[in-house]
């Protein structure tokens, strides 16, 4: 732990001149300030009661372990499970059927066999991690699961530990399809599984769980707090503008630098958010460009829009390097063809799906075998795991997330999308067995979040995202002065412009109030109401200025300063 402190004081240098409008320094956080319950007035009052009385102890704590006040929502809104805000099928929800994930650690010489039950949070992998790799990483958020490991007397060190995540494969997914995943299956049944794993945090969502993955921390720590983030007074893409962001070091910033940079380290994924479950690269005081591919769209409309190439952004490039040979390998073409040929027919169809409709097949199961492909080259030719320092790779297979926006968990295409999934699992084992060694790597499979199941099978009700900000706009905005009140709605959080609802002679805690008298006559989606008995259902268990989350009563964890 000593050189883990010396370590942070040096990043913390650095860390300062890396955001913009925001204290960083690795590992502490922005002093936010604690409201007592018994300061709160007879509004916040009423709003906290309702939310301690109609939410479960365990969603309110993954909220407020998701909130940080420089940078969230001034608003944190809960509806009533399992129903979920959106404008399409989000996963990002603080409740378990996107919040439960599982967790694998496999390597034959390092790890203890067994199923583990303990509940635990994505939090905790990175200090399993280190004591893999006899660093210690010890955060205020995970502790090391050394239970499913064997005494350091008994184990050396491996030359690779690799990170796979399985984007979006959930525990319910996995549940759902239990016949797809047989290679995981018998994984697990030769390494450490871990039954009671959530994100920690909400939202459960991309940013949120690899930043927790990366760091131990939960968001009121490390900042990544949602798609988008308050930072100089305005919203920004975390992941668009860099890796400065993120304010707490990851497990490979601080071991990579401890080893003098010698361990190769590297992440191959979709977006630059995946990338911060590595490291900062060269940004962070004696770092270095480790390697990372990516394929994010530069300016994209979303924080999920891909491009049609490997790439870096250019906010990213001059932390990180990609390696030049990572579009010259053989195209999708070939793997949407294996897919179109599945069924028995050549027909440019994958089930009842038009192919061409589905980014020609990038959006299909067909990207992982490509993916896999890239991966096993990029071992190959960049040597991870070829001396006896310890290398990382940390690499996100993005289909299942793709597909269950796209269609849902409950889908056929879901079971699709895992059985491939699994099969490159297996096809990943033998490799790393041939070219690393058996015996000689560690590898953690796990998922940043769940995937919303279909309505009419889990009976969620939808709420408008569109309705929400429309009524918003409406009662608390119509001054006419063209300044907009709401700066973006999300699933879980609303980010208003504090001096024009001031302005408007408004609170927060009016906001709040408003927002929980909302039925679903006044937010279904579509043009079919619902029926008359249930109209009249108030959509919001809870509406609350985040403020005041930590003041709650019910929340004790709050009060005893847990981060």
């Amino acid at each position: 732990m000593t050189r883990r402190r010396a370590i942070l004081a040096a990043l913390a240098l650095v860390a300062a001149a890396c955001t913009s409008g925001a204290r960083a320094s690795g590992g502490s956080t922005t002093p936010q300030p604690v409201v007592s319950s018994a300061g709160m007035g007879e509004v916040e009052t009423a709003l906290a009661r309702a939310a301690c009385r109609n939410v479960p102890h365990e969603v309110l704590l993954r909220t407020w372990r998701g909130v940080r006040l420089d940078r969230s929502g001034d608003i944190q809104i809960i509806p009533r499970e399992p129903d979920f805000v959106s404008g399409g099928l989000t996963h990002a929800t603080p409740f378990d059927l996107t919040q439960d994930v599982p967790l694998l650690l496999y390597g034959p010489g390092f790890v203890r066999p067994g199923v583990y039950e303990r509940a635990i949070t994505l939090a905790d992998l990175a200090p399993t991690l280190g004591a893999v790799l006899r660093f210690p990483f010890d955060t205020p958020d995970g502790d090391p699961q050394t239970q499913a490991l064997l005494p350091e007397a008994e184990r050396g060190l491996p030359r690779l530990v690799v990170v796979l995540v399985w984007d979006s494969a959930g525990t319910d997914v996995l549940e759902r399809w239990p016949d797809a995943w047989p290679n995981l299956r018998a994984l697990a049944e030769r390494g450490a599984w871990f039954t009671k794993v959530t994100v920690g945090a909400s939202p459960s969502n991309t940013p949120v769980g690899h930043s927790i993955i990366g760091t131990g921390t939960f968001p009121r720590s490390n900042g990544f707090v949602d798609e988008y983030v308050r930072v100089g007074g305005r919203l920004q893409k975390p992941n668009e503008n860099g890796p400065g962001f993120l304010l707490d070091p990851t497990l490979a910033d601080l071991y990579d630098r401890a080893m003098g940079n010698r361990p190769k380290v590297g992440a191959i994924a979709t977006l630059a958010a995946h990338v911060m479950m590595m490291s900062h690269g060269a940004q962070w005081g004696g770092g270095d460009r480790d390697l990372a591919i990516t394929r994010e769209k530069e300016f994209g409309r979303t924080a999920g829009e891909e491009d049609v190439r490997w790439n870096l952004t250019d906010d990213m490039a001059p932390f990180y390097r990609l390696p030049p040979y990572v579009n010259d390998l053989p195209p999708l073409a070939g793997y949407v063809e294996d897919l179109d040929r599945a069924d028995g027919a050549l027909d440019g169809r994958w089930r009842d799906n038009e192919i061409a409709r589905l980014k020609d097949g990038f959006d299909t199961p067909a990207r992982t075998p490509f993916q896999q492909t890239l991966v096993e080259t990029v071992i190959e030719r960049e040597g991870f795991g070829a001396d006896d320092v310890p290398d990382l790779l940390f690499v996100n297979y993005k289909a299942i997330d793709t597909i269950g926006h796209l269609f849902g968990a409950d889908a056929v295409e879901m079971a699709d999308a895992v059985r491939v999934q699994d099969a490159a699992l297996r096809r990943f084992v033998g490799f790393l067995d041939e070219r690393v060694g058996r015996g000689r790597w560690v590898m953690a499979v796990t998922a940043d979040h769940g995937t919303q199941r279909d309505p009419a099978v889990s009976g969620a009700f939808p709420i408008d995202i569109r309705k929400l900000e429309a009524g918003l706009q409406a009662r608390f905005d119509d001054d006419g002065d063209g300044v907009p009140l709401l700066q973006k709605v999300r699933p879980t959080e609303i980010w208003l412009d504090r001096a024009e609802l001031a302005e408007n002679g408004f609170t927060p805690e009016q906001v709040a109030e408003w927002l929980m008298r909302l039925t679903r006559a006044d937010t279904y989606k579509g043009s079919s109401p619902p029926e008359p008995s249930s109209a009249g259902e108030r959509v919001f268990a809870a509406a609350l200025p985040s403020s005041i989350l930590a003041g709650l009563p019910c929340l004790p964890e709050a009060r005893a300063g847990e981060s």
